[in-house]
């Protein structure tokens, strides 16, 4: 019969990622608090202005800091997307690929708006869960 005292210890587990992939814990009040910020981050972004500075910068408020690091991904992918398709248009390529590239910009807005309107903070399909790795640092003041 085997002795059971010597096993083997199991490997302990990994240490957790200072990244999580998660929303930050808000509050029902935080929410309601930050809904305007965040409904107004994607509203005025769809017309091309960054409002999302506002709630970058004021960092009051972890659901509208959320939804303005989301809005902040956006604009980093397609002025990235716009560089890219720049040189292309010369080969005729570039129009169409800033075509694509800005419908997939306002169907992200649409989408980030009715998470807003409906209070939820869901990362935004492709693109969502880049935002919180490369923007982890902004946090609530």
């Amino acid at each position: 019969m085997p002795d059971e005292t010597n096993q083997p210890t199991p490997p302990a587990s990994p240490e957790p990622s200072a990244f999580s992939g998660a929303a930050p814990a808000m509050t029902p009040g935080e929410v309601k608090d930050g809904k305007v910020f965040a409904i107004l981050c994607y509203l005025i972004n769809i017309l091309g202005f960054p409002f999302w500075l506002l709630p970058l910068i004021m960092r009051d408020n972890n659901f509208s800091l959320y939804h303005a690091k989301q809005c902040l991904a956006m604009w980093v992918i397609l002025m990235v997307g716009a560089a890219i398709s720049v040189p292309l248009a010369f080969v005729c390529i570039g129009f169409v690929l800033l075509a694509i590239i800005y419908v997939g910009f306002l169907v992200l807005n649409i989408i980030g708006l009715l998470n807003a309107i409906n209070e939820q903070a869901k990362p935004l399909p492709f693109i969502g869960t880049y935002a919180e790795k490369w923007f982890a640092g902004l946090k609530k003041a």
